[in-house]
């Protein structure tokens, strides 16, 4: 489902609500803050059961919840996308923070987002090499059969398989649209082993993107202390599962974006006008 705003929770979804998570909404619509703590006021409006099975424990005397109340915000979790809580009243995974995460921002009105827009300035975007930009298979097809028997599991640290690769199907026209619109950088890991590719990837910009990426090669093996709204990344790994904005998950097998495509379509939904 496409994540609705806030605006449209109130006006399409008032039927799952109770009287009092339409009243607790309202309030957050009319009261921005900043983007952790709107996400963080938003679940508590529409996600309250999941701290009320705890006072209803204690009320209670460890009773459960009655099948009626869980009926009801299983019914409502499911119109949301969310998945429902438990028998004890519990929920079982993150998906209410991620929900809550994506209407503060289709809604956009977190401070953060409004000081760009007053300042003129653009939200922080970082975008990873290896299977987003670059596609990592087609360096691998042109090394040898003797690099890739004697670095087997290890193929990121072939001499020189970093100049050999090609741009990922979509990645440079997505990355100078970005470039347009947000103020956008290349975030990426080196291995460590392999010197030659330091060096290959910022030629590799050089070559693909000289103009649109000009300095803003950022090579790091802690992602997480890059300060920006958006990291487009394949994995979690080296600090990208801890990014402090959103991480646009990129990839074909499962992930949440699929190909530059899907990416371009949710960013044009966000950026500043």
């Amino acid at each position: 489902m496409k994540t609705p705003t806030i605006g449209k929770i109130l006006n399409e979804y008032h039927e799952f609500l109770t009287e009092y998570e339409i009243k607790k909404v309202r309030e957050v619509q009319k009261q921005p803050s900043n983007f952790d703590t709107q996400v963080e006021n938003l679940k508590s409006a529409l996600f309250s059961e999941e701290w009320d099975f705890m006072t209803r424990e204690i009320a209670d005397e460890g009773n459960p919840m009655s099948q009626e109340y869980t009926d009801r915000v299983n019914k409502k979790r499911a119109a949301f996308g969310v998945t429902p809580i438990n028998e004890a009243g519990c929920s079982t995974d993150k998906s209410s923070d991620y929900f809550c995460e994506e209407v503060v921002r289709q809604t956009k009105n977190y401070t953060e987002y409004h000081n760009h827009k007053k300042n003129k300035t653009k939200q922080v975007v970082f975008v990873d090499m290896d299977n987003v930009l670059v596609d990592f298979k087609s360096g691998i097809d042109k090394i040898s059969e003797e690099d890739k028997k004697k670095y087997a599991g290890n193929l990121d640290e072939v001499p020189g398989i970093f100049s050999l690769m090609e741009p990922y199907e979509g990645a440079i026209e997505g990355y100078k649209w970005l470039s347009e619109n947000f103020d956008t950088y290349i975030l990426s890991t080196a291995p460590w082993e392999n010197p030659s590719a330091w060096s290959d990837k910022l030629l590799w910009v050089k070559k693909h993107l000289p103009e649109v990426a000009y300095k803003r090669l950022i090579l790091s093996h802690n992602k997480q202390l890059a300060k920006g709204d958006f990291l487009i990344d394949d994995r979690k790994a080296n600090g990208a599962g801890e990014f402090k904005g959103k991480h646009i998950h990129f990839g074909p097998e499962g992930k949440d974006f699929a190909d530059w495509k899907t990416v371009v379509t949710y960013m044009k939904s966000l950026t500043i006008t």
